[in-house]
């Protein structure tokens, strides 16, 4: 198993050079190049640790030591009331100690009032990550098993191995700019929202241990299930700072019920919020937080012109991923005419274990567990001996539950002869446009024409395109490999869900950041290349700040573009970067009101004017700008539409627009944050290695984002 040594080049921090800069900005060279050089990770060892744990695990455990709320170290365990646990399949599994008001107040003031002695605590935090996923793993491998019944913890270890190593690169660059003046990291104390599937990295290592070494404290928040494991690493942690020396008010783990976690909020209104879940959670909690950071869930697609062993082997890894319980999860598949036999056939040679140490011993990660409960959804067929459910339908699902830790899945049967075709394709891309999968596969396409329409059309995250031999799976993707990777949520209502789109890799901290005043203020007075020339005029319309964080962003969409997409580092072909929005002809309308100030509205259309996203856009104004639109020249770059608020109304509803935005700049977040918020980013990949054909025929889509000119 790897071992990090802090303070050489091995621990995962990027030597940098001078002139490297900005390489936690999505896209850039020094971003790409930040993949490189990643630990090795002894899997092999990681199974027997895992393995040994759960051998010597005793149930008794987490009812003797049951959860409760630690402050400081400090344990909190009278008052308040005694709650038995649950994991995945409401199995009880032990006990909780639900806070009483007096020891709320407790965690208030603490989080209130607690002082970091330092912004920089690195050093320390790698030597905990060192332990905690080397000479721990098989523990928090174990733990999680034993709650969420996950079934191939080892894979998410490697991922914190390896993508924890990128983001460490991110955070150190992120720092130094810091201590340079150019940036401010808000450390406001964060609370992290757990997930129960991928816990150790996406909760331990990047929301907790990314943000406590950069001197953000943090609040781990209990959960109604599967929270013992999520418990047990923070009790890890802390008694790991306490070696390191690491303050304990850095880490709180509030044992609360629903009412208490809102209480909280309600008095620490600009804390960040780190949560992965469903979009439902993800709207409430931002209604609290504003500075929520959302990962949520969609009905993630595999589309296959045919149906054949390799199609039918992915569509059951896809469907019964963790029994259903991971983000990647296929929930809807579309197949050339199919009927419930069809699946009764497929689901039949569905593995089934025995429990999650059978499945970490054999190696399987989609397996249905022996005996588990099972209760079909209505309108649904069970198959006639599995506990998989499915829907055949000829048109695609109206409305589409997630149906969590239930291998549940709908299936849309097409006409072979109509799976290619205008009205086909079409309805499709609009039927992903407003779900937002996180991941479409895409099978049975040997000449990539339909991929490539479905890429060019929609504005996911992840694609993967399979090969005869080798079929594409929701399910798979490897940030570490430059397979950039998010769960964002419809970009039309994305505000309703999330400050920022988060996305792995990326500096956590980073997302509660801004640019200095200073900073930008001098930043105002550099020159832009003579190819950016055309904005100039605009430019000198804005304020200090403003016309400093303009050229930020021009220069970095210049240095993320120069080469885009650029190639991933692992076994798979893919591509990445910046893209535009989707090429079905709909608009992005920026909709001026006499609320928005005139920075604002050039800051938001900045990122299209000048890149080939420019065609795409249309500034809506209710009349109020319309001198300073004319004397800055924007109606010489942008179709400007003068429309009152009915006006407007209708024809976002008749015309349908792919997104409207309202001017934002509130502040001057990290340049790639903002732009990631206006125009998709992410993925594709093919299953093959060294595909060149992929990646000849992929690369010089219209899709991927170019710097424009005049």
């Amino acid at each position: 198993i790897y071992v990090y040594t802090c303070g050489t080049s091995s621990d995962g921090r990027l030597i940098r050079s001078q002139g490297q800069r900005r390489a936690y900005n999505i896209g850039t060279e020094v971003f790409h190049k930040s993949f490189e050089g990643l630990p090795a990770v002894d899997r092999t060892s990681l199974k027997n640790a895992a393995l040994t744990y759960l051998e010597s695990f005793d149930p008794q455990t987490w009812y003797d030591d049951p959860i409760r709320t630690i402050v400081e170290g400090k344990e909190y365990v009278e008052g308040g009331k005694q709650v038995e646990t649950v994991n995945a399949f409401t199995e009880k599994n032990g006990l909780q100690l639900i806070s009483s008001q007096e020891t709320v107040d407790v965690i208030c003031e603490h989080l209130q009032n607690f002082k970091p002695s330092k912004k920089d605590y690195r050093e320390a935090v790698r030597k905990i990550e060192a332990e905690l996923f080397n000479d721990l793993a098989g523990a928090l491998i174990g733990n999680q098993a034993l709650d969420f019944k996950k079934q191939d913890g080892i894979t998410e270890i490697e991922e914190a191995l390896e993508a924890g190593a990128i983001e460490r690169r991110l955070n150190d660059q992120l720092f130094e700019d810091e201590q340079a003046g150019k940036i401010e990291i808000k450390r406001n104390p964060a609370f992290v929202g757990c997930v129960s599937n991928f816990s150790n990295f996406l909760d331990l290592s990047k929301k907790v241990l990314r943000n406590i070494e950069l001197g953000v404290p943090v609040c781990v928040l209990s959960r109604n299930n599967t929270t013992q494991h999520m418990f047990r690493w923070t009790q890890l942690l802390l008694n790991l700072m306490a070696k390191h020396g690491v303050e304990s008010g850095m880490v709180t783990y509030a044992s609360c019920d629903i009412p208490q976690q809102q209480q909280l909020f309600s008095v620490l209104k600009d804390s960040p919020m780190y949560f992965t879940g469903s979009r439902e959670i993800a709207k409430t909690l931002k209604g609290f937080l504003p500075n929520t950071m959302s990962s949520t869930g969609g009905p993630n697609t595999l589309l296959s012109t045919k149906l054949n062993e390799q199609v039918a082997q992915a569509i059951r890894t896809s469907t019964l991923i963790e029994n259903s319980g991971q983000c990647t999860a296929m929930r809807h598949v579309v197949l050339p005419e199919v009927e419930t036999e069809h699946l009764d056939e497929i689901f039949a040679k569905t593995r089934v274990v025995k429990d999650s140490r059978e499945a970490i011993m054999t190696d399987e990660c989609a397996g249905l567990f022996d005996g588990q409960d099972f209760k079909i959804s209505s309108g649904y067929t069970q198959h006639p001996t599995q506990s998989v459910e499915y829907k055949v339908d000829s048109n695609l699902p109206v409305q589409i539950e997630e149906n969590w830790r239930k291998a549940s899945v709908d299936v849309t049967s097409v006409d072979p002869a109509k799976m290619k075709s205008e009205e086909f394709i079409s309805s499709l891309n609009s039927w992903l446009i407003e779900n937002q999968p996180i991941s479409l596969a895409v099978n049975g396409d040997e000449d990539f024409s339909l991929s490539k329409r479905l890429f060019e059309e929609t504005g996911l995250v992840v694609y993967t395109v399979g090969s005869e031999d080798n079929a594409a799976l929701t399910a798979q993707a490897r940030p570490q490999d430059g397979e950039i990777f998010g769960e964002v949520p419809p970009r039309s209502d994305i505000s309703k869900f999330t400050k920022f789109p988060i996305i792995v890799p990326s500096s956590t901290a980073s997302y509660n950041s801004q640019y200095s005043s200073d900073y930008l203020t001098k930043n105002a007075e550099t020159v832009l290349p003579s190819s950016f020339e055309f904005v100039n005029p605009l430019l000198n319309t804005l304020t200090a700040r403003s016309k400093g964080y303009a050229k930020l962003l021009v220069t970095y969409l210049s240095e993320a573009c120069s080469t885009n997409p650029k190639p991933g580092y692992g076994n798979r072909t893919s591509l990445y970067g910046l893209q535009r929005p989707p090429l079905d002809g709909s608009e992005t309308v920026i909709r001026a009101s006499v609320a928005s100030s005139s920075d604002s509205v050039i800051l938001t259309l900045l990122p299209f004017i000048v890149t080939n996203a420019r065609s795409q856009i249309v500034l809506s104004t209710d009349g109020s700008h319309d001198s300073f639109i004319k004397e800055s020249g924007l109606d010489k770059l942008v179709e400007v539409r003068v429309e009152d608020e009915k006006e407007f109304e209708a024809n976002v509803k008749s015309n349908r627009p792919y997104n409207v935005v309202v001017p934002f700049v509130e502040e001057f977040p990290l340049v790639s944050h903002f732009v990631a918020k206006l125009l998709p980013l992410g993925h594709i990949k093919s299953t093959q290695s060294d595909h060149h054909e992929f990646v000849e025929y992929f690369k010089n889509s219209d899709k991927w984002l170019k710097i424009a000119t005049e």
